[in-house]
């Protein structure tokens, strides 16, 4: 099966090397645009501009090499090169060597060897550059990262050092899937690159002191709760739906449930059985049957309701709901 990239170990195709030393700058700036999105990039005084630039594409990812050996050179991404671009992406900007800062939102990110940032193509940007730098990057489609960490935004411009832990982590394995991307196939591509936008998830989170994770996962799996319950009625509610309504992946949905001791699935049974209870108990003169409190609550027949109200309460509805018409008032 052919690979993603052809030759994508040959450095002769990706030199400036290749073009003519006057017109190496100009290149390279061409590069960074199409790579990088649409930048401002006023020309530099230079002979020369020896730079490597290398990148993959697939179904919106990209993995970007790029060198730069002289520093100084300032780019700007404002509101007139936003929007001239259809694409939206977080990039994770890891720096092997050299210096750059980024500055986004009136926040600084000055990243050295072994850091790495977040940015948003669809925020103004500027940055500048140190001599001899090196950074790698890995772009993902924002669609995509947002369902694997729903307060992404919160990372942007935040500098992360990859000294240890779940971050060293990551920075081996993008460097590795630079190394090798161009030689995957392409249905393999898919499977690496979902594992690859995970893994940069759970890096991000892992960056937040252990308290504001906790908070922040319990805020936002109240939040899906909140809306499960607003749908309980539907029998169609699924864990498919409810991660596409949240934006998020049905892995991330199942960790959010995990950490409250439950499944998605086993706490939306367990609402509507509390809730045919309570209403099967409270019913007094309605001429309710036990199918239509069953129906009302999102199960799709009386009869597989049944076995699964016994099995919780160790009564059938249709018992318990006798028992409540004879209490005396």
């Amino acid at each position: 099966m052919p690979s993603l990239v052809a030759r994508w170990h040959d450095a002769d195709a990706w030199s400036t090397t290749c073009v003519a030393p006057h017109r190496q700058f100009d290149y390279w700036r061409e590069f960074v645009a199409d790579a990088h999105m649409r930048w401002r990039i006023p020309p530099i005084r230079c002979d020369r501009f020896p730079a490597f630039i290398r990148q993959g594409r697939f179904e919106g990812f990209r993995v970007t090499h790029l060198t730069a050996g002289q520093g100084d050179i300032v780019g700007k991404r404002g509101r007139s090169e936003i929007a001239r671009d259809d694409e939206a992406l977080y990039n994770l900007i890891y720096i092997a060597e050299g210096s750059i800062s980024l500055v986004m939102n009136d926040r600084e990110a000055a990243l050295t060897p072994g850091s790495f940032a977040l940015w948003d193509t669809t925020r103004p940007m500027t940055f500048v550059t140190g001599s001899g730098l090196r950074q790698i990057t890995f772009g993902v489609p924002q669609e995509r990262l947002r369902q694997a960490l729903p307060r992404v935004d919160d990372f942007v411009g935040k500098r992360i050092d990859a000294d240890g832990g779940v971050s060293r982590l990551l920075v081996d394995h993008i460097l590795a899937l630079d190394a090798r991307f161009g030689e995957l196939a392409r249905s393999d591509a898919s499977h690496v690159l979902d594992a690859t936008t995970e893994l940069l998830a759970a890096t991000l989170s892992a960056s937040l002191p252990r308290p504001d994770r906790d908070r922040a996962s319990l805020m936002f799996l109240q939040r899906v709760m909140d809306d499960i319950t607003r749908h309980l009625d539907d029998p169609d509610l699924d864990t498919r739906s409810i991660a596409a309504h949240n934006h998020i992946s049905e892995r991330h949905l199942h960790r959010l449930f995990a950490r409250a001791g439950t499944t998605p699935a086993g706490w939306i049974r367990q609402q509507r059985l509390e809730r045919c209870r309570r209403d099967l108990s409270s019913r007094g003169e309605r001429c309710e049957s036990v199918t239509d409190i069953a129906l009302r609550w999102g199960f799709r027949d009386s009869g597989t309701f049944s076995k699964i109200f016994r099995r919780a309460y160790g009564v059938s509805p249709s018992a318990l709901a006798v028992d409540d018409s004879t209490q005396p008032d």
